[in-house]
């Protein structure tokens, strides 16, 4: 833990002065500490962690990640972002509850009803803008090789 306490500071381009002052302790402090001449205490680990946004697993036994990994995707927010109502959300959610092969099942399900809804009725794609319209549809390749007429 010493040798991790001293690749953490180093990380993060800091003297033991600095480092320590964020802890309530000294730079000679930090430097037994990573000398292992004394103990690393329970309160200490917990402040730094809490201070440095340190994994605890990492710091203790040297599992990665170093550092606390943020949520990056909340999709509370997302959806609430969107003007999904409660029900939505809910709905959302316990999509993603159920078991991946149901929800394969699911996808395949709607995207034929999909496919037969747009077959029997193709002004279903059209879209509501120029851009959409672009995004919606590639450039064609004229020059198929296969013969097939692509529009």
């Amino acid at each position: 833990m010493n040798d991790r306490l001293r690749m953490l500071r180093e990380d993060m381009k800091l003297s033991r002065a600095a480092f320590g002052d964020k802890l309530g302790v000294s730079g000679d402090v930090i430097n037994n500490l990573e000398r292992g001449r004394v103990e690393i205490k329970e309160h200490i680990v917990k402040l730094i962690c809490a201070e440095y946004s340190v994994n605890e697993e990492w710091l203790r036994n040297g599992t990665e990640p170093m550092y606390v990994q943020p949520d990056a995707f909340s999709l509370d927010d997302f959806v609430k972002s969107k003007g999904a109502t409660g029900l939505e959300l809910e709905i959302v959610k316990t999509y993603f509850e159920l078991d991946p092969q149901i929800r394969k099942a699911a996808m395949d399900h709607f995207k034929r009803r999909l496919a037969a809804a747009v077959a029997a009725d193709p002004a279903l794609l059209v879209p509501d803008s120029e851009e959409e319209l672009e995004a919606q549809c590639p450039p064609v390749d004229t020059g198929n090789a296969s013969g097939v007429d692509a529009g």
